[in-house]
């Protein structure tokens, strides 16, 4: 590998530098940061300011600098589990499960899951090595095949187990002819050895333009989007892995045939629980204890109350006992999980559940004044 991170004591928090020390980097560029080598300068809260200007950065994530700064040198492993972070997408497969990965990796210390969690770290992990086009191919082929298991599971009526049979089940509701019908035919479609994504989209397009499904294809973000980005797709470019589990989404949705003016609330309330409960977990972890009171919402659709206290034990048990390592890294998941995707300032389900990220609020409120 013709790259490496800079010695830690260099780089500012919030930030990591990678250096390119290949002999295929430009007379003079060896080692530095200059256009014709490898070597940059990341920005590793981008996934949830949009901006890279520390000026502008809230006062939660000048407080987790602040015990970034305060801690002794990080391992290269703390780096790569915080790089990794700087990806995390909450629309990108494997949400919510990308959430128990970072926990299992902070709970050990070392970067030993290198799955992409989203589009958003702007390639820092791609310049140190990873990613590379067959980890991907694999990895979208693998989300294919977990959407193909939980929609037989469906088929059969057997018992939701994973977030995917959650999110399968919860989307389609009750079955009849009708939605049994078209499970089926998409189980047919993802369950050749090399799925085809034309197959998968031309079949879910289909679906979603079923007359209780227009408004999905009128939305201008996402899932709708995702239909163009695979229809205009060349297959000498990557394919973006969140597109396919996208437009599978919005076929479920479709096919679970809810009022109109409710097809995209019912796509949005599958992350917004699932945040909901991750963050409550990671909030609890760092207060030292179990939460005294576990308010969840009376009606939900994806995770039901006592699946959000399984969510909080796991993530207890993955993490273990706390250090000043782990908590930053904590402080860093946590901020993550509550603001990814927030940029259209839209009320969410966490907002009405300011306990769940109590911890962080009150560590913001730390910060003194500029």
């Amino acid at each position: 590998m013709s790259t490496r991170l800079l010695g830690y004591e260099y780089v500012p928090p919030g930030f990591e530098i990678v250096l390119d020390h290949g002999s295929h980097a430009e007379y003079g560029h060896k080692d530095e940061i200059v256009p014709g080598s490898k070597g940059g300068i990341w920005n590793l809260w981008w996934n949830i300011t949009l901006s890279d200007n520390p000026q502008t950065w809230d006062d939660e994530v000048k407080a987790i600098n602040k015990m970034q700064e305060r801690l002794s040198e990080l391992t290269d492993d703390h780096r790569l589990i915080r790089a990794q972070m700087a990806e995390f997408c909450r629309d990108h497969p494997p949400f919510p499960l990308s959430i128990d990965i970072l926990c299992k990796e902070i709970g050990i210390g070392r970067f030993s899951i290198p799955v992409r969690m989203g589009c958003e770290g702007r390639n820092l992990l791609e310049t140190l090595g990873y990613h590379d086009p067959k980890s991907r191919d694999n990895q979208q082929m693998e989300t294919i095949k977990t959407y193909a298991t939980s929609l037989e599971k469906y088929r059969q009526q057997s018992s939701p187990q994973n977030p995917t049979d959650y999110k399968v089940f919860g989307s389609l509701g009750q079955p009849n002819a009708r939605k049994q019908t078209f499970v089926e035919k998409l189980i047919s479609v993802l369950s050749f050895e090399m799925p085809l994504v034309s197959s998968i989209t031309k079949l879910c397009h289909d679906q979603c333009q079923q007359p209780h499904g227009q408004p999905f294809l009128q939305f201008p973000g996402r899932p709708a989007v995702c239909f163009g980005c695979l229809q205009q797709h060349l297959p000498e470019n990557p394919l973006p892995a969140c597109c396919c589990s996208q437009v599978i989404d919005a076929a479920l949705i479709c096919t679970g045939y809810y009022e109109e003016d409710r097809l995209l609330y019912n796509y949005h309330l599958f992350r917004e629980e699932n945040i909901l409960a991750y963050a409550s977990a990671i909030n609890s972890w760092l207060q030292g204890s179990p939460p005294k009171r576990f308010r969840w919402p009376d009606k939900t659709r994806y995770v039901t109350r006592d699946n959000a206290l399984l969510i909080n034990e796991r993530l207890r048990s993955y993490l273990g006992k706390s250090d000043k390592v782990k908590e930053w890294l904590a402080a860093c998941l946590l901020k993550t999980v509550k603001d990814n995707q927030r940029w259209h300032k839209r009320t969410e389900l966490i907002d009405g559940f300011p306990e769940a990220v109590s911890w962080l609020v009150e560590l913001g409120q730390k910060m003194p004044p500029p």
